[in-house]
């Protein structure tokens, strides 16, 4: 691969038609709003200021972000919750171009998905080579890192000021509650999470640290913050080492085998739970706890549904209702594409070889249609033949899994009628504006079921 000329990358990046670039590809139709409260259809309305706007100050230097809008996600009764970082539509345009110029001059930084994790890990073990194992959790990580290490080691393939200044300000700016803005102090560490440029970022701080824990431990394997070693020798001393140099880079590791941490050292023999997986020789499942959450969310199907048809007044309210429940429940157990990604719990386990998790949660769609008194409808989707179709490499040859990227608008207005959306008489666009809206709900509703992996 040739090596890319930084700066001229940078400027082409940041150029009026690469900002335009960059927003028409990634955000035309982005509907979340920072503290300005503006969105992307009214900043469509002035994009061309807006473009020129953010190219001149970037490629100056002289960019300065609006304070990011906090959003708390709960993580459960015993966590505090996690705060995310809103930042406006301009800045997000900004942040998705920096986070593409990064990938451009760190490729490597892009990180692997889970299952490809999972599948080194099951060759690892199914070699039977390494009889211990080493799982390493780090306390707070994206709160955690350190603003001169993130700086130092994004900078070594561009040393452009501007470049630099772009990522201090996005790092510093301070995430707010809407009341109270005039509060807020610029952060001093930490990598707010929810912008474009988060896991880019924490990848680049962390490519040094791998090469080093690679270079002692036979198998190493991470996805984000989440460790593991596989090792044919005492790990005790080797745990030692790595903890040093997760500790030279200022980042805290939960301390090993105490009460409520994930850090612990066993045998490979006894099995292990990574990224969500339950990992034992010959047997790779689902951890127990991510099987009960799945099936809380199929429960939650059922609820929502009793609960609309209770509410609707005519006969094309409860055949829309009817639909809307049957689409919902198939989504969870098939998942779906979307914008070229595969959503969903069995895409997500497509790694598994334990079709008895699978049989389970089949089962318990029976038990709930029997529980709720509700008619169990023709042909229903099964999650033991979308784990089969989710294996399937080409995302064009799945017919069992929905693909959204493949329909017509006229298949998106049908779509649409039948779970209770009105679209007569709207044009195409405002249509498919109508559709991305609704499947983007869903599949974020997806990722949530696969949220809890660790």
């Amino acid at each position: 691969m040739a090596k890319i000329n930084a700066a001229k990358a940078f400027r082409e990046k940041f150029s009026p038609t690469g900002i335009a670039d960059t927003y028409s590809k990634r955000l035309s139709e982005s509907r979340a709003v920072g503290l300005d409260r503006v969105d992307a259809r009214n900043f469509l309305g002035r994009l061309a200021s807006e473009v020129a706007l953010i190219s001149k100050k970037a490629l100056a230097g002289t960019y300065e972000y609006t304070k990011y809008r906090e959003k708390l996600v709960s993580r459960g009764a015993d966590k505090a919750p996690r705060q995310l970082a809103i930042p406006t539509i301009r800045d997000r345009v900004t942040l998705r171009a920096l986070c593409d110029y990064l990938f451009d001059i760190y490729p490597e930084a892009r990180p692997d998905l889970p299952q490809g994790k999972i599948d080194a890990l099951k060759a690892a073990v199914d070699s039977g080579k390494y009889p211990h194992f080493i799982r390493i959790d780090l306390r707070d990580f994206y709160p955690s890192l350190n603003h001169s290490i993130v700086l130092s080691r994004a900078r070594r393939r561009a040393r452009l000021p501007a470049f630099r200044k772009l990522v201090a300000n996005a790092l510093m700016n301070p995430t707010v509650a809407e009341n109270a803005v005039n509060n807020a102090s610029t952060r001093t560490k930490g990598v707010p999470q929810g912008l474009s440029i988060s896991n880019v970022l924490a990848e680049i701080f962390m490519l040094e640290v791998d090469a080093r824990i690679k270079s002692l431990a036979p198998v190493y394997i991470r996805y984000v913050d989440d460790i593991i070693i596989l090792t044919d020798v005492d790990p005790g001393p080797l745990c030692k080492e790595v903890f040093g140099i997760l500790r030279a880079s200022k980042l805290s590791p939960h301390p090993i085998n105490e009460p409520g941490s994930k850090s612990h050292i066993g045998l490979t023999a006894a099995g292990f739970t990574y990224l969500g997986y339950s990992v034992e020789p010959t047997r790779i499942s689902v951890k127990a706890t991510n099987v009960l959450a799945f099936e809380g969310s199929l429960v939650e199907t059922f609820v929502e549904y009793r609960h609309r048809l209770r509410t609707a007044v005519t006969v094309l309210e409860r055949d829309a209702a009817r639909a809307r429940f049957r689409w919902n429940l198939n989504l969870k157990l098939t998942g779906c594409i979307y914008k070229g990604q595969r959503f969903g719990w069995v895409f997500y386990y497509s790694q598994i070889n334990d079709p008895t998790v699978l049989h389970r949660i089949d089962n318990t769609v029976r038990l709930l249609f029997n529980r709720f008194k509700i008619a169990v409808p023709p042909n229903p989707k099964r999650a033991v033949k979308a784990y089969f179709e989710a294996k399937r490499t080409d995302k064009a040859t799945h017919r069992y899994i929905p693909n959204y990227d493949l329909l017509t608008v006229p298949a998106v207005r049908t779509f649409l009628s039948e779970i209770g959306v009105n679209v007569a008489g709207l044009p195409d666009d405002e249509v498919l504006i109508a559709f991305n809206r609704i499947i983007g709900r869903a599949t974020h509703k997806l990722q949530k079921d696969v949220s809890s992996m660790s």
